[in-house]
């Protein structure tokens, strides 16, 4: 099947002709992930050229950091629709979150807080756990969605000093680097996913996890739509097992792919008005939780695009077990699906007890 939008050597290609051009400049955060982004002028209008552009540098880099450009509410929106119509296989803006809600007045927004305020209850336990796991807080967003986001980003609105960094994985070169007796064994295989509130039941974030109930089954390697290249798509917060499996059998080849994945990751070191944009079909991603036992507060807003059901290297596509799509935000406005969650709020900033998310 032909990538929609060219092969790594192909976009290889235009990015270097569109550097030569001015069209962008890109440096590199490291040589497996991530360039930063100079040259392209956010806070304007973009031309569908310097859209193509920037969309790929997304998909051959993964991560795109924008870094202190300032943005507001309006400009992050519109660059959200700009870059949803850079490919067929991405889809409009979300609604901030799907589960959580959104900010006053833009629906597209998540507003992402974290300070002592908004502490997680297990946070202890989710430490514990992160000191004997280090994949343990990673995850692609909202996987447990049969076609869960195609583009993240996140906006630093209050950055504090010395913590609240968020790491970044590449899942494309996690596949790669793969032994050759586990590619074969996960090549054809399929595992479930679900959005669990665990100790959260009962609480406001719990409720709203159980009010929009999500359980699908993805390849556990896709295709990538517009590149071609083959995804270790592996979620840890929100894949349970591995389909057709012994519990022990599917928990032993999770911990070691798990383990493989966390190898291949950067760490972004915010500054005040960054703009982080991530393609989350072929990365993973880790919320900071150093901010909780300082005095900081940090506060970025995110915004996402709908995805596409995820293809295997045999044609599978993802399936739902439970649950609805992701809808586009008008869609969703329009469905009226999110009123009534007891968890949906104005402010968006229900996340608190409950983890994995967001970045």
């Amino acid at each position: 099947m032909k990538p929609a939008v060219g092969t790594p050597a192909e976009i290889d290609s235009r990015l270097a002709t569109a550097e030569s051009e001015g069209l962008i400049q890109l440096k590199p955060v490291a040589k497996s992930l991530g360039v930063e982004v100079d040259g392209v002028n956010l806070k304007q209008k973009l031309s569908a050229e310097q859209i193509a552009v920037v969309y790929d540098a997304l998909i051959r880099h993964k991560v795109l950091v924008f870094k202190k450009i300032g943005l507001n509410h309006e400009q992050q929106v519109r660059f959200t629709y700009e870059l949803s119509e850079a490919s067929p296989n991405i889809g409009a803006p979300t609604i901030g979150h799907t589960v959580f809600g959104h900010v006053d007045h833009y629906p597209e927004i998540f507003s992402v807080y974290q300070g002592e305020k908004s502490k997680p209850r297990n946070m202890e336990r989710y430490e514990a756990k992160a000191a004997t796991y280090p994949w343990t807080g990673y995850h692609c967003d909202i996987t447990a969605c049969v076609n869960p986001p195609s583009i993240g980003m996140l906006r630093g609105e209050i950055i504090p000093q010395g913590v609240g960094d968020t790491n970044f994985g590449n899942l494309a070169l996690a596949y790669q680097t793969l032994d050759e007796a586990t590619r074969q064994q996960v090549d054809s295989l399929k595992a479930e996913h679900e959005y669990k509130y665990g100790r959260t039941k009962g609480s406001e974030a719990g409720d709203a996890i159980a009010s929009r109930r999500m359980v699908s089954h993805h390849p556990l390697v896709t295709v990538h739509p517009d590149t071609g290249e083959r995804i270790l798509y592996n979620s840890p917060a929100f894949l349970k097992f591995v389909v057709g499996m012994s519990e022990a059998d599917s928990t032993a080849l999770l911990h070691k792919i798990w383990q493989h994945s966390v190898q291949h990751t950067i760490q972004h070191v915010w500054d005040q008005g960054d703009l982080v944009v991530w393609d989350e079909r072929s990365t993973t991603h880790r919320a900071p939780t150093d901010i909780y036992s300082s005095s900081a507060e940090r506060q970025l807003y995110r915004t996402t695009l709908v995805g596409k059901p995820l293809r295997g290297l045999d044609g599978s596509m993802s399936e739902i077990v439970e649950g609805e799509p992701m809808l586009s935000c008008e869609e969703e406005l329009a469905s009226e699906m999110h009123v009534g969650r007891m968890g949906s709020s104005s402010t968006g900033n229900s996340f608190g007890a409950a983890f994995p998310e967001p970045g």
